[in-house]
């Protein structure tokens, strides 16, 4: 008798620490092909092409991944050399454009001189 009071005791715990806790929550998110953003509990089940792309969403703290002061640094020096990147390919992009509309322009300027020279005298 005793064992079975143990048991029920036992299974009662550990269906009240399952209801009070509850079920445990995602802790990375990241975007799909879609543009959809997912959330799943574990890095691993993250699909690797955007594994590192995955961000931590859940809370920091004694045993909880948190960034160093290193990995901090990093992405700090990372995320800065992506901007100083992308504004250069916006520059380039723009320099681009610009140098064609000149050509462009250039291309008209002698027909245009053409057709604007006065007539002949008869």
């Amino acid at each position: 008798m005793r064992r079975l009071v143990v048991a029920w005791g036992v299974g009662a715990g550990i269906v009240f620490v399952a209801l009070v806790a509850g079920p445990v929550g995602a802790q990375y998110r990241y975007t799909d092909d879609k543009g959809v953003t997912r959330t799943t509990q574990y890095k691993v089940d993250v699909p690797a092409r955007h594994r590192d792309a995955a961000v931590w969403i859940g809370a920091t703290g004694v045993g909880i991944p948190a960034l160093s002061e290193e990995a901090r640094k990093t992405k700090q020096r990372d995320d800065a050399i992506r901007r100083i990147g992308s504004s250069i390919d916006q520059v380039t992009a723009a320099s681009a454009a610009e140098q064609a509309r000149k050509r462009q322009l250039l291309r008209k300027e002698p027909a245009d001189a053409v057709s604007a020279s006065p007539e002949p005298r008869r």
